[in-house]
C-alpha cells in the first residue's frame, strides 16, 4: 500500500482513493441501503446551514412540526427530568417557549439524525458513536463562541455530522470495519490510523461520499473529509479547525469511542489552534489550555444530555 505523507491520507478525496473505489465496486445496493435524510430533516439542515442572522426561528419550529414523530421526540425531551422545570407540556409551541428555539433545534437535529442510523452497528456501539458525536457538537459550539466564530450553530451541526463515515463503513464493509475498530480498541490506537493501514481508506473519505449523497453544503462536506487534517481545508478552515479540536478533546476526555488512545489525541493540538487563530482572531486572546479547563465544568452536563437524547430515540 502506498503511504501518503503526513495527515494527507485523512483528507484525500474519495474520488482519488482507488482502494476505496475498488472496495465499493459491486456494493451499490449496500450504499443505497443507507437511508437518505428525511425531507423534513433536509429542510431543517438547509435552514440551519444559513448564516445565523438569516435563520428564521419560526420556520424552524414549523419544519419540526411537520414530522409528528420528530415533534413527539422533542416533546418527550422537553418533558424529561433533564429539562422539565414545571407542568408537562403537550405542544411543540409550549416546548419552544420553555426550552427556547435553540435547544429545540438541537434536539430535533440530533434525534432526526439518529433515526437514519441502524440501531445495531456491527463493531461500533451506537450509543458510544452518538455520545461522541453529540459531545463533539456541544464542544464545537462552545469553542466557536469563545473564539468569535461567526456561526456557532453551524459548528454544532458540523460536530454532530463529522463522523458519519463510520455509518458507511459499518454498513458497507461490516467485517473489515469491525476488525479495524476492535484492533484499535485492543491496542489503544486511533481508529483512523487502523482504518487506513488495514482498509486503505478511512471514515473521512466514506463520510465524504455520504455527505454528497445527502447533498450537504461544501463547508459541511469539507469538515467530514478534513477533520483529521484541518490544514487541508480551503472552504472554511476555521470551522474545520474547530471540529478537529473538539474531536481531539472528546477523544482525550472519555467522550471518544470507549477506550484510551495512545498517543494522546491532545498531543498535536497546536497546529489546529494556530490555524484557528488565523481565521478567528479572538482565539489569540484565549489559550487552548484555558478552554480545555473550562470544559471540565460541563462534562457531566454533556453525559446527561447524550443519555437523555439517545434514550428517547
Amino acid at each position: 500500500m502506498n503511504e501518503m505523507p503526513g495527515s494527507d491520507r485523512f483528507s484525500r478525496p474519495a474520488a482519488e482513493n482507488p482502494l476505496l473505489l475498488q472496495a465499493l465496486d459491486g456494493k451499490d445496493d449496500l450504499l443505497a441501503s443507507i437511508p437518505s435524510i428525511p425531507a423534513v430533516m433536509q429542510s431543517l439542515l438547509h435552514e440551519l446551514e444559513q448564516p445565523a442572522d438569516n435563520v428564521n426561528l419560526q420556520r424552524v419550529a414549523e419544519i419540526i412540526s411537520r414530522d409528528e414523530a420528530l415533534a413527539a421526540q422533542c416533546l418527550r425531551m422537553a418533558n424529561s427530568a433533564l429539562f422539565s422545570r414545571g407542568p408537562a407540556m403537550d405542544s411543540l409551541r409550549g416546548a419552544v417557549r420553555t426550552l427556547g428555539i435553540a435547544r429545540i433545534r438541537d434536539i430535533a437535529v440530533s434525534c432526526g439524525l439518529m433515526r437514519v442510523v441502524p440501531t445495531s452497528m456491527k463493531g461500533l456501539d451506537p450509543m458510544i458513536f452518538w455520545k461522541h458525536s453529540l459531545a463533539c457538537a456541544i464542544i464545537a459550539r462552545k469553542l466557536a463562541r469563545s473564539v468569535g466564530f461567526g456561526d456557532p450553530d453551524k459548528a454544532y451541526l458540523a460536530g454532530l455530522l463529522h463522523d458519519i463515515g463510520y455509518i458507511v463503513n459499518v454498513i458497507v464493509f461490516p467485517e473489515q470495519t469491525q476488525a479495524a475498530i476492535r484492533k484499535a480498541q485492543r491496542q489503544g490506537l486511533f481508529a483512523g490510523e487502523v482504518e487506513y493501514a488495514d482498509l486503505g481508506f478511512t471514515h473521512c473519505q466514506s463520510g465524504e461520499l455520504l455527505a454528497r449523497r445527502w447533498r450537504l453544503t461544501d463547508a459541511m462536506v469539507e469538515v467530514i473529509l478534513c477533520h483529521h487534517n484541518a490544514a487541508a481545508a480551503v472552504v472554511n478552515p476555521g470551522l474545520v479547525a474547530i471540529v478537529s479540536l473538539a474531536d481531539r478533546l472528546c477523544r482525550a476526555s472519555g467522550l471518544g469511542f470507549g477506550y484510551v488512545e495512545t498517543p494522546d489525541p491532545m498531543s498535536e493540538c497546536s497546529v489546529d489552534w494556530i490555524l484557528l487563530s488565523e481565521h478567528c482572531p479572538l482565539a489569540a486572546e484565549l489559550t487552548w489550555e484555558a478552554f480545555v479547563k473550562e470544559t471540565e465544568t460541563y462534562k457531566e452536563e454533556i453525559h446527561k444530555l447524550v443519555a437523555a437524547t439517545y434514550k428517547i430515540t
